[in-house]
């Protein structure tokens, strides 16, 4: 099946007429109906009820018309696409990303993405994972940076993974942690489940939160004067003061990632920040608002 029998059936299921079609096809009525006939040969079926007068479309030729519809939309899309890709990008990128990588890492990306596609406005909207990957559900963001992959069906890519660390002020002994006060950092749903997992493995007692706060930098001066250890990941180096340790569960260690999460049929802006963002995870390249420069570790 080509471009041009998708065409022959949508005009068909339009008409409901041979001879019509044929003139808007531009083609004989034989020479149509014997195309229709090696259409019905090769699928095994019958696009039109036997005998009816007017011709009419069977159940198979009607959801094949649909189809048709689709067939021909799509290839018209990739036409368009295609033809944009062939020069400069201009138009609006919607981006939905996680609070914590929208403050670390996205600023200098994004600086990068820019200069590359000045022509490319970019839409940012930030909060929790969840947040965000509904938006991409809803269609408010073309493109999801996440922390968990979702079982989304459609395109993701893995872009980064950090570990997570038990931060404090002194050393503390794991066996006291129960009983230590805890500054807790809203991770979202899918990271709290993993830390719970791991207390859950190591303690019976619940943990004693002293304090709950949404931001990182809350949180990491909240430990930095002794008020409690957290459970944070290594967005940006963490303070040279804070002893830090790595938070383990099944034998390896709890890992922060980060996922690009789109739909396939999306916005063809989507492509060039997809390609920036695996690059950049290829080579182990990555950001850090805390310098200046880009900050490359392995």
């Amino acid at each position: 099946m080509n471009e041009k029998d998708w065409l022959i059936i949508r005009t068909v299921w339009q008409y409901q007429n041979i001879t019509r079609a044929a003139e808007q096809l531009f083609t004989s009525q034989p020479a149509l109906s014997y195309r229709l006939k090696q259409i019905e040969r090769k699928l095994g079926i019958q696009l039109f009820e036997e005998g009816g007068r007017p011709l009419t479309s069977s159940t198979q030729g009607r959801y094949l018309a649909q189809h048709a519809e689709k067939m021909l939309n799509d290839a018209q899309q990739l036409r368009e696409t295609l033809q944009r890709l062939s020069g400069p990008q201009q138009g609006e990128l919607r981006l939905g990303v996680a609070s914590n990588y929208a403050a670390y890492r996205l600023p200098d990306l994004l600086l990068r993405f820019t200069t590359q596609h000045p022509g490319i406005n970019v839409n940012l909207v930030s909060g929790l994972s969840e947040e965000m990957y509904l938006k991409l559900q809803h269609d408010e963001v073309h493109i999801a940076v996440v922390k968990d992959n979702y079982s989304w069906k459609e395109g993701s890519a893995l872009i980064e993974e950090d570990d997570y660390y038990l931060v404090s002020h002194q050393p503390v002994d794991p066996g006291l942690l129960p009983w230590l006060p805890q500054i807790r950092l809203n991770h979202g749903g899918h990271v709290t489940q993993l830390i719970d997992r791991w207390w859950k493995a190591n303690y019976t007692l619940p943990p004693r939160i002293a304090m709950q706060v949404d931001k990182l930098e809350v949180c990491l001066a909240m430990v930095a004067r002794g008020l409690g250890y957290a459970i944070i990941s290594s967005y940006q180096p963490l303070p040279a003061q804070l002893i830090r340790t790595p938070v383990w569960v099944g034998g390896e260690t709890i890992k922060s990632r980060t996922w690009l999460l789109w739909r396939h049929a999306g916005n063809a802006l989507i492509l060039p920040f997809i390609d920036i963002c695996t690059a950049l995870a290829a080579t182990g390249e990555r950001f850090s608002t805390s310098e200046s420069n880009l900050d490359k570790r392995g």
